[in-house]
C-alpha cells in the first residue's frame, strides 16, 4: 500500500510539473517558476524509481544491484540543481558543477560494487569508503544548494510586500528548509556504509514523508501566479451557481432567453476556467434578457427609497407572480424597455458602466435574496451548466 501511494504521488508530481512547465515556458518573467516545476518533475520521477516495489522490479529486469538507487539519487540531484539555479550567480558554472557531480556519483557507485546478501545491498569491507563517499556526495551537493537558496529566499521574503508574494516566498522557504532536513536524514547511510557495509535500497517511510511534504510546500510557494486565477475560477463557479434560482425562475417564464440548450451530464470541459467564465457571463446575459422582458410587469420603487438587492428581488418576485397570473399560455411576451438597468448598482453613475464581475456579483446577491423569498427552486441537473 505504501509503494502504491508513493507511486501515485510521484505520478501526480510528474503531471503537475510537466503541465506547469509547458504552461509557463513562453514567459520570460517565469524563469523561476520553470526551475521549480522542473524540480518537481524530477522529484516525482525519483519517488517512483525509489519506491521499493519499483526498485525490485528494475533490479530483476536489469540484473544490476543498486541501479534504481543510483537512478533515483541522480534524479534527486537534478531536482536540487534546478532549485539551485534560483540562487546561482552563474548558470553555466552551475550546470558544469551538476554534470561533474553526476559523473562522480557514477564513478563511486561503480567502484563500490554493490551486491545482494540476505535481501539487502552490501559492499565488501575494502569498498566501504567508496560507498560512504557516494552517500556523502548525495548529502553535500543538495544541502549546499538548498542552504544557499534558503538565504536568498529569506532576504526576498523580508523585502516583499505583504500579500500573496510574501506568503508564497515563506512557503517556498519552508519547503526548501525541510529539504535540507530531508537531505540530512541520509547521514545514517554514511554510518551504515562504514560500520556494516549495508546500503538501504529505496526510500524508508520517514524519508518518503519528508519528501512529500517538501514537494507540497515548494509547489505551493512556487505557484503563486496560479493563486489569483484559481480564486477567480472558484468565485465564478460559486457565482454561477448562486445565479441559478433567479435564472431558473426567468427561464421558466421566458424559455427564449436561453442562448444554448442545456446539456445532459457532466463534461470535463465544463469545469475548465475558460468554460466556467463563459458559462457565468452567458448566464448574466440571459438574466438580463429575462429582466428586460419582465420590465413591463415590474413596479417602480417609491421615490427616495434605496434600491438594494432585497428590494430588487422582491420586485422581481412580484413581477413574475403578475406575469403568471395575467399572461395566458401562448400569448406573446411583453416588449422590453431599452432604458432598463437590471442591477441595483450602488456605484456612482459618473463612474461609467459597472464591470462584468461586479455586475455578476450584484445579480448573485439579488438571486440569493430571490431564493429566500420564493423558497428552494426545483431544477433539473442539466439546468446547471457548471
Amino acid at each position: 500500500m505504501t509503494d502504491l501511494l508513493q507511486c501515485l504521488v510521484g505520478l501526480a508530481l510528474c503531471a503537475f510539473g510537466l503541465y506547469r512547465w509547458r504552461a509557463v515556458r513562453g514567459e520570460q518573467a517565469a524563469a523561476a517558476q520553470r526551475y521549480v516545476h522542473r524540480s518537481v518533475f524530477c522529484l516525482g520521477i525519483a519517488l517512483i524509481v525509489l519506491a521499493p516495489a519499483t526498485a525490485r522490479a528494475v533490479e530483476h529486469t536489469v540484473a544490476m544491484p543498486g541501479l534504481p538507487m543510483l537512478m533515483g539519487d541522480q534524479l534527486r540531484m537534478l531536482a536540487a540543481s534546478c532549485l539551485g539555479l534560483l540562487a546561482a550567480r552563474s548558470a553555466r558554472r552551475h550546470v558544469i558543477t551538476t554534470a561533474l557531480t553526476l559523473v562522480t556519483m557514477v564513478v563511486l557507485f561503480s567502484a563500490a560494487d554493490l551486491h545482494h546478501a540476505s535481501g539487502e545491498l552490501f559492499v565488501d569491507v575494502r569498498r566501504r569508503p567508496f560507498l560512504a563517499a557516494y552517500n556523502t556526495v548525495i548529502i553535500l551537493f543538495p544541502a549546499w544548494h538548498l542552504v544557499a537558496l534558503v538565504r536568498v529566499t529569506l532576504r526576498r521574503a523580508r523585502r516583499a510586500e505583504a500579500g500573496v508574494q510574501r506568503v508564497g516566498l515563506r512557503l517556498f522557504c519552508a519547503g526548501v528548509a525541510l529539504g535540507v532536513v530531508w537531505t540530512a536524514w541520509g547521514l545514517d547511510d554514511i554510518r551504515l556504509a562504514l560500520s556494516s557495509g549495508r546500503q538501504t535500497d529505496g526510500e524508508d517511510a520517514v524519508s518518503t514523508v519528508l519528501g512529500l511534504v517538501c514537494a507540497t510546500l515548494v509547489i505551493a510557494g512556487g505557484s503563486t501566479s496560479a493563486w489569483t486565477p484559481l480564486r477567480h475560477w472558484w468565485w465564478a463557479r460559486r457565482t454561477c451557481r448562486a445565479l441559478t434560482p433567479l435564472w431558473s425562475a426567468l427561464h421558466g417564464e421566458f424559455p427564449q432567453i436561453a442562448l444554448q440548450s442545456p446539456r445532459h451530464g457532466l463534461r470535463i470541459g465544463q469545469v475548465t476556467p475558460r468554460a466556467v467564465r463563459f458559462a457565468l457571463y452567458r448566464r448574466v446575459i440571459e438574466i438580463h434578457d429575462g429582466l428586460l422582458l419582465l420590465r413591463p410587469r415590474m413596479e417602480k420603487p417609491p421615490p427616495g427609497e434605496p434600491v438594494t438587492a432585497a428590494t430588487r428581488a422582491a420586485a422581481i418576485a412580484a413581477a413574475l407572480g403578475r406575469t403568471r397570473a395575467l399572461n395566458a399560455p401562448g400569448s406573446p411576451a411583453p416588449a422590453p424597455e431599452s432604458a432598463y438597468r437590471p442591477v441595483p448598482a450602488d456605484a456612482d453613475d459618473d463612474a461609467g458602466e459597472v464591470g462584468t464581475d461586479a455586475e455578476a456579483s450584484q445579480l448573485a446577491a439579488i438571486s440569493r435574496c430571490f431564493a429566500g423569498l420564493t423558497g428552494p427552486v426545483q431544477r433539473r441537473r442539466e439546468d446547471v451548466p457548471v
